[in-house]
């Protein structure tokens, strides 16, 4: 069985360009954070965002792929927290910072520019 991952990626839309939610003083990008590979077992995933965050800690339960799921939104770069609850008790720990599981994650082959520009506009906030 492979071990947890956790992939993030941008929201984009139809023309493949960022989500970009429209915030007074900074963008912020529609951001989709995914824990694949989580054992069977697993009943929650909390996600630790940013204390800036007003709900900074959010509970989900698996999907019916047994994948975890939140999309959000975010300026700039912080310490994403991921704890996997399994039914025997143990807590699985995932961390990365917001930028490198962009990086890391994102899709190969030719992309909008604007992609790119996005990644390093968090990545510098």
């Amino acid at each position: 069985m492979s071990e947890p991952e956790l992939v993030a990626s941008l929201a984009t839309d139809e023309a493949g360009h960022p989500t970009v939610v429209d915030r007074k003083a900074r963008k912020h990008f529609q951001i989709v954070f995914e824990v694949k590979n989580a054992p069977k077992d697993t009943y929650a995933a909390i996600f630790e965002l940013d204390r800036s965050y007003y709900d900074s800690r959010r509970t989900l339960p698996p999907d019916p792929d047994g994948n975890f799921r939140l999309v959000t939104s975010a300026y700039g770069d912080f310490p994403l927290v991921v704890r996997l609850h399994t039914k025997h008790g143990e807590e699985i720990v995932l961390r990365e910072n917001v930028a490198e599981a962009l990086r890391r994650s994102r899709p190969s082959g030719p992309s909008d520019p604007s992609y790119a520009e996005a990644l390093d506009y968090i990545a510098t906030h």
